[in-house]
């Protein structure tokens, strides 16, 4: 009978395993390995063996096809070589936890390498880099850009929101302290203040929903909303603010005579901004504030008179919740 060599040994393993288990397997070293030892294991070679683990780990290699693979190759060498049970244990003991920890070390390297991938496809994608290029990165990577892509910007970053997204199916990393989010589905909600940019198609969309994304997120911030607001909800705040000048003079016009101490003060203007945001309801206002109806019709009458705006005239209520919603936007009072 031919004597089993550790080539014919591997060809065996090779052949029970098949090829595609096998491959990413460093099956030679192992045989070297076990070849060598004693009855433990010297330190060098679990290192040998970890690595090797780490980097059938990174290949997309199973742990089962790892230690099945282990298994069998202990089983043919140490058997041909006569070694004592207890001996045979101790070193396919040594091997298999070195291995397994090998192999998690590798798992941890290909969630950063999956981080890296990702971070680096979102930067390019958010970009000026030609449409082209982005595709080609995102194809390699095997992600699906086509279709309508919403943005989502996250203003905080940890584990827990990115766990979250990516767990939605969402394309997410950390980007400059925030955390920018791809989707292309149902939105994942959180209580952490997020803009969420309108859908677009593409590539451009998706850059289009970014810049939405930025500006629903700092209208948020300066109104203190909490939560995914969407970029549409904010467009009002976002277009008066982008004159800023102009709105300071109508917030200072309308607002100054309410802000006197002598004339009420700020609750004036906590009123004026209840009663608009409860559709002019006296009764809601009033459960809003935890006052009588009376008080709040009184305090009505006053921002009439203070302001000289006639507020059963749509237009002057316009003016009065536009410099209301401006002082919020210019954080001259708490945002509501």
């Amino acid at each position: 009978m031919p004597e089993k060599t550790p080539l014919t040994t591997r060809d065996a393993i090779l052949a029970d395993l098949g090829d595609s288990r096998a491959a990413g397997l460093d099956l030679d070293a192992w045989l070297q390995i076990l070849a060598r030892s004693g009855e433990r294991m010297a330190s060098g070679s679990r290192t040998r063996l970890a690595t090797s683990a780490g980097r059938a780990r990174v290949a997309g290699v199973p742990l089962t096809t790892v230690i099945e693979a282990w298994m069998a190759v202990a089983a043919v060498t140490l058997a041909a070589e006569g070694r004592t049970p207890a001996g045979h244990l101790r070193l396919v003991g040594d091997g298999t936890r070195a291995l397994c920890a090998g192999y998690a070390d590798g798992q941890i390297e290909s969630i950063r390498q999956e981080e890296r991938q990702r971070t680096l496809l979102l930067e390019a994608l958010l970009s000026e880099q030609p449409p082209e290029q982005v595709q080609e990165l995102a194809t390699r990577l095997g992600v699906e850009l086509t279709g309508r892509r919403s943005v989502l910007l996250v203003g905080e970053v940890n584990e827990t929101i990115l766990d979250r997204l990516n767990d939605a199916g969402a394309l997410a990393a950390p980007q400059r302290g925030r955390i920018v989010a791809i989707i292309g589905g149902r939105v994942p909600r959180g209580p952490e203040t997020a803009g969420l940019g309108r859908p677009g198609l593409g590539i451009p969309g998706i850059r289009s929903s970014y810049a939405d994304a930025i500006r629903a997120l700092g209208m948020a911030r300066r109104l203190g909303l909490r939560g995914v607001v969407p970029y549409g909800d904010v467009l009002p705040e976002a277009l008066i603010a982008q004159d800023q000048t102009t709105l300071r003079e109508l917030v200072d016009a309308t607002l100054t005579p309410l802000r006197s101490a002598r004339n009420g003060g700020p609750q004036y203007i906590e009123t004026a901004s209840v009663w608009l945001q409860e559709g002019l309801s006296v009764a809601a206002t009033a459960r809003v504030l935890e006052v009588h109806e009376r008080t709040v019709r009184y305090r009505l009458a006053r921002i009439a008179k203070l302001t000289s705006l006639d507020l059963q005239h749509a237009d002057d209520r316009f003016r009065l919740e536009l410099a209301v919603r401006g002082a919020r936007l210019l954080g001259d009072v708490p945002a509501g």
